[in-house]
């Protein structure tokens, strides 16, 4: 399962949008630079697509988080989030050596990498439901007369 999902996220964001090396470098290494520098210049459609494009790289990587923990349980809960930067990270860096027509921008690492650490949170959370439901449950007292 997590192979897959990290193909599907590879083909998602790798695949060129021109030909590979014919692009100039566009680098934001700002965190924020696409929003407080080139959001003010935007039409109120290029911004919506701006947010649903972070939204859906914060989505993006939910099941890989959500996977890795299930794959590799034995690293801990933070492991995922670590996984999903270097990962993001090394996205990054394939879409500014490939120069095909992709933005590398510090935002995506860092809404991957918080998709990654929300997928671990679910699967954290989810693991507690059943701790939790024990603790609620009230414990039968069984009457003096009734005892064994």
């Amino acid at each position: 399962m997590l192979a897959a999902i990290v193909f599907l996220v590879l083909a998602a964001t790798l695949m060129p949008q021109q030909a590979i090396g014919s692009s100039d470098y566009t680098v934001w290494w700002i965190p924020g630079q696409g929003v407080l520098f080139d959001y003010s210049a935007m039409e109120g459609l290029e911004r919506s697509m701006y947010v649903r494009q972070q939204i859906a790289n914060l989505l993006m990587f939910v099941p890989l988080g959500i996977a890795f923990r299930f794959a590799y349980p034995k690293y801990g809960s933070w492991a995922p989030a670590i996984a999903g930067l270097l990962f993001s990270l090394s996205i990054e860096v394939m879409q500014w050596v490939m120069a095909a027509g992709r933005v590398v921008d510090i935002d995506d690492v860092i809404v991957n990498s918080a998709g990654a650490a929300l997928g671990a949170l679910i699967c954290v959370l989810a693991s507690r439901l059943p701790q939790a439901g024990r603790r609620g449950q009230r414990r039968r007292t069984v009457p003096a007369h009734r005892r064994p």
